[in-house]
């Protein structure tokens, strides 16, 4: 409440004791103010105690709750936070996994913003949004590129720039992703590849882009078929481009990609490729058997896997990531 307006109320009650101070009436007071005299004998001993002070406004907050979340659970959700980043719903989820306390999300998301981990936003109308899955395992892989964080190299003038490129199966999560020093059509036929042997089930359709390594679409001076193309149709799988300037078509690896960033990137510096590859490749792994998922019902990409009767007990190639 506003300073100004807590003094002013004080100072109003204030003029009904020195007006009872001048007539000795009670009775006549109240009527004069408008007030009961259950309110006149709330505050007379108040005022006698304290003066002024004593006629301030009080704050109503309860000095206890039978469902305040414990001090040590606060510490753990803040120690949690600058560990993982995580939002409140993830939060949640791992304190009642791992710790076995079961506390809301809204309850979790108070805690962050007492201790200032996270701001109040204010909360805007959005047209909800269509969510789309495929129906089983290899329906639909959608494979983009990512540009990695440039490392500076030595000596050398230039930064040392790799690119990440990621296949995502649409129906479980589960990912693979491999490290190439360009982007180019045969490193993007050996990448296809590398995701055959590495998911344990056969795939439909390969969504991509429009970019130059999976297509010549642009390129109408080329006469040749794409190698990247001429594989998929030697393998017996379509391939399917997204519409122009709309990666959100591509949503679920665009959303892992993101993740890599949050969890990933930003959490680590690296000076040197190698020692990057190992520990994006130590990701890869965390991220299919231990991350759980709330688009697939908190489950692991490997969990949700299982959970069809015929890949129950499968995994991926571990051939294939032993050097991303």
């Amino acid at each position: 409440m506003d300073k100004y307006i807590i003094e002013r109320r004080a100072r109003m009650r204030l003029a009904w004791f020195k007006r009872y101070e001048e007539v000795g009436n009670i009775t006549q007071v109240c009527r004069e103010f408008g007030v009961s005299r259950k309110t006149f004998y709330k505050w007379w001993p108040l005022y006698a105690k304290e003066g002024l002070l004593g006629l301030k406004d009080r704050s109503k907050r309860p000095k206890s709750h039978p469902k305040t979340v414990p001090k040590e659970t606060q510490e753990l959700i803040v120690k949690l936070r600058h560990k993982s980043h995580y939002g409140p719903r993830r939060l949640a989820f791992y304190l009642e996994r791992d710790y076995g306390i079961k506390i809301s999300i809204y309850g979790v998301y108070r805690v962050l913003v007492r201790a200032g981990e996270v701001k109040p936003r204010k909360h805007r109308r959005r047209k909800k949004p269509v969510y789309y899955q495929m129906n089983y395992p290899g329906q639909r892989v959608q494979v983009d590129t990512k540009y990695m964080p440039k490392i500076k190299l030595g000596n050398r003038p230039k930064l040392y720039q790799e690119y990440q490129y990621t296949a995502i199966d649409d129906c479980t999560r589960l990912r693979f992703l491999w490290v190439y020093q360009e982007l180019c059509p045969a490193n993007s036929v050996d990448f296809a590849r590398r995701v055959l042997e590495f998911f344990p089930f056969p795939i439909e359709e390969v969504q991509t882009d429009h970019g130059m390594e999976f297509t010549y679409i642009f390129m109408p001076w080329v006469k040749k078929p794409h190698p990247f193309e001429e594989f998929l149709e030697e393998k017996g799988i379509r391939h399917k481009l997204i519409p122009i300037a709309t990666p959100k078509q591509n949503g679920k690896v665009e959303r892992s990609h993101r993740t890599d960033d949050e969890e990933f990137y930003n959490q680590r510096g690296f000076r040197k490729p190698a020692k990057r590859r190992k520990e994006l490749s130590r990701f890869l792994n965390f991220y299919n058997n231990r991350r759980p998922h709330s688009a697939i019902g908190w489950m692991t990409p490997l969990e949700k896997l299982w959970s069809f009767p015929e890949y129950r007990g499968v995994t991926p190639s571990l051939k294939s990531v032993t050097h991303v």
